[in-house]
Formats: structure tokens, sequence, C-alpha cells
């Protein structure tokens, strides 16, 4: 099933690394979550905080250590500069996550310290706990 959602031009707004994420949940898992508003632009950056994001997340999802990490749970990834969100993954298991980068088309990619490095947070929507 992840296979439909790679090599997916980057788009925002249509193929981005949250939308990416939300067009999964509704198709294969029959799991709709509302994006908060955000420009459909490298201007969303602005948009995202670790604060905003966790109270988003909190209405439909619970937070998971990266240890418990179970396929689908969405991956959060925050700047080392500020308190900014810069990015947003699907975990596969074991240890591989599903995105979309700027520029790029979506892959599943090993889990690598770069990105263990800028983790915020990994969530686990209600309907799959």
């Amino acid at each position: 099933m992840v296979q439909n959602y790679l090599s997916l031009k980057h788009e925002y707004g249509k193929i981005d690394c949250i939308e990416l994420i939300r067009q999964f949940y509704k198709d294969e898992l029959n799991i709709v979550f509302d994006l908060p508003t955000y420009p459909k632009s490298r201007e969303w950056l602005k948009y995202f905080s670790a604060t905003s994001v966790d109270h988003w997340a909190s209405s439909c999802a619970i937070k998971v250590k990266l240890t418990e990490a179970q396929n689908y749970d969405v991956m959060v990834f925050k700047s080392e500069k500020s308190d900014l969100i810069i990015h947003f993954g699907m975990y596969l298991m074991p240890s591989k996550i599903l995105h979309v980068e700027e520029g790029g088309s979506s892959c599943i990619q090993s889990l690598s310290q770069y990105w263990v490095d800028r983790l915020h947070a990994v969530y686990r929507h209600n309907d799959l706990v």
C-alpha cells in the first residue's frame, strides 16, 4: 500500500510532507484529520511551532517514544536553531521514513541520525491506538 505513495513530485499543498501523510491516512487507513491553515509555499515553516503542533496533534493523537514507534506513526522534526517545525514524515518499521522534501519526490529512507537529531515528536493517531 505504501508503494502508491512513492516517486510523487513535491508540490506545496498537494504533495508536501504533511499532505503526503494526510492523503495516505485518508486513502489507506480511512482516517481523516484536518490540518491547521497554512500557506501552500515555503512560508509554511513560519506557521508550525513545536507548541502549535503539539496542541493540534493532541486533539487526535497520542505522543509515543521513538523506541515505541509503529507503522504509520507521524514523525515531526524541529529546527536545531529555533522552535519551528521543519518537516513531517511517516514512520515505517523497522527504522524507515516515508517523506517528501522540497524539490524532490516522495521516498522511503532509513531513519538517519540527521533526522533523529531533529526529532521533536512521534504521534500515533487515536484510531491506531
